[in-house]
């Protein structure tokens, strides 16, 4: 009676251990393949650049965000990293920017400049047929600031990072990325520096009002279904928990970004704030006067506060 009684209890245990292993296997393998923080380096590519002031070293970088997609990212660097390491700035520009975004910055200086790069499914997002592919693009706009925090986090794992909190520079589109990120980052104890949002605003349905490329008379009810789906990365939610300092820069006769979307933003943002209102239509990258005019006022008032 009492073997009969062992082996039953011998049995029990044997499939309780069995169990907990194929629960926690699963669990072993996630961290393993994504790490504490979310994410892998799927690849990695250094070359040389000479711009007009000096060589800098790039790194194309991949990051696997699991659920989140693929992050894509490239880091200037200067070819001698001082002792202390680079202060860090990602650059966040409109749809059609990305690495490009470093070339109009004609001095690199000591910082790391990081350009996020959009998923290649978001230039869809104010053409005609993003109501035909709403899902996707959905999915991969709301997928940027995940991709924005494992790029904080990698960059605070390298050996040439001086431990300063990282600043973003949100340009155009960009900018309405910069409120959700920053909160995003603040859950999860991530302290970030002065930062930038330069032409944006608050509001999805004025904004998509404002770009959608449809007929007058569509673009209401269209714009109504775009702020339902992209609601949760809406600046309108977030940008009153934002806690630094920020630059808030507008142009006063921006057809793209109306002044009620910018001053909404530039409201709902708590103190400490600067604000300035140019007198320029929107920013683009073939305006090249004003945008070198806007990184040499946001990379001032950056290394002011800094």
């Amino acid at each position: 009676m009492l073997d009969e009684v062992v082996r039953k209890v011998e049995r029990i245990d044997r499939i309780f251990k069995s169990t907990v292993a194929s629960l926690l296997f699963p669990l072993f393998f996630v961290t393993f393949a994504f790490g504490s923080d979310g994410y892998t380096l799927m690849q990695k590519r250094s070359y040389e650049v000479p711009n007009s002031h000096a060589v800098r070293t790039y790194e194309d970088s991949v990051l696997d965000c699991g659920k989140d997609g693929e992050a894509n990212f490239t880091i200037s660097l200067p070819k001698q990293i001082p002792k202390e390491g680079l202060p860090s700035i990602i650059i966040v520009g409109g749809l059609k920017t990305g690495r490009e975004s470093l070339q109009f910055i004609p001095d690199h200086g000591n910082y790391a400049l990081i350009a996020y790069e959009y998923p290649s499914t978001l230039q869809n997002l104010f053409k005609i047929n993003v109501l035909w592919n709403l899902y996707s693009v959905r999915k991969a706009a709301l997928e940027v600031p995940p991709q924005l925090i494992a790029m904080i986090k990698y960059i605070r794992e390298q050996p040439w990072f001086n431990n300063e909190p990282i600043s973003l520079m949100g340009y155009s589109f960009g900018a309405v990325f910069v409120p959700v990120t920053y909160v995003r980052a603040q859950e999860q104890q991530i302290e970030l520096g002065p930062s930038v949002m330069a032409y944006g605003g608050a509001g999805i349905y004025c904004l998509f009002k404002a770009n959608l490329s449809l007929p007058r008379f569509l673009r209401g009810p269209v714009a109504s279904m775009a702020a339902a789906a992209f609601k949760p990365i809406d600046p309108i939610i977030y940008a009153p928990q934002m806690r630094g300092e920020f630059l808030i820069i507008n142009g006063k006769n921006d057809i793209q970004i109306p002044m009620e979307c910018a001053h909404r933003l530039q409201e709902l943002i708590p103190q400490p704030k600067t604000i300035l209102n140019l007198e320029t239509g929107h920013m683009h990258p073939d305006n090249t006067e004003l945008t070198l005019r806007l990184i040499n006022i946001s990379r001032s008032w950056i290394e002011e506060k800094r």
